[in-house]
């Protein structure tokens, strides 16, 4: 894990989806081979950033033009405004592969892009952290 200004960046070795939280395994140069959990119920957005071939830029996909096929990171932002970016770039583990596992564990988080949303400006956030709220609460 490394920090950079606005998030936790990860390379791991692999990830998986555990029973309540998204695993990464990672090397740690103080303590080996650790495991690192995000629990499924404290996120609130996730998508994946891919290279778009065609402009060369960094984008983030829409949901229903997300495929298994996407190559590059995982982003994923929590209860606490923490965000997560499991750089999966030339791994065999696809982002986009991955993002659409993680979506089966995460049904009240926003996934995807959101355009209407920025989640770094703290009134959207906020507004985003209600709304899944609401959406867990209804449906216990």
């Amino acid at each position: 894990m490394k920090k950079e200004s606005g998030g936790l960046v990860y390379k791991p070795e692999k990830v998986k989806m555990g029973q309540k939280e998204f695993l990464i395994w990672e090397q740690d140069p103080e303590k080996g081979r650790i495991c690192r959990k995000i629990p499924y119920d404290s996120i609130v957005l996730a998508y994946p950033e891919v290279h778009d071939e065609e402009t060369g830029q960094i984008v983030t996909p829409e949901i229903q033009d997300i495929t298994k096929e996407m190559d590059g990171s995982l982003i994923i932002w929590d209860q606490n405004h923490t965000m997560f970016r499991i750089d999966l770039s030339g791994q065999t583990e696809r982002a986009g592969r991955v993002f659409i596992q993680l979506a089966r564990h995460i049904p009240f988080a926003f996934l995807g892009s959101t355009p209407w949303m920025q989640i770094e400006n703290d009134q959207d956030f906020r507004e985003m952290l209600r709304m899944t709220t609401l959406y867990k609460e209804i449906n216990r």
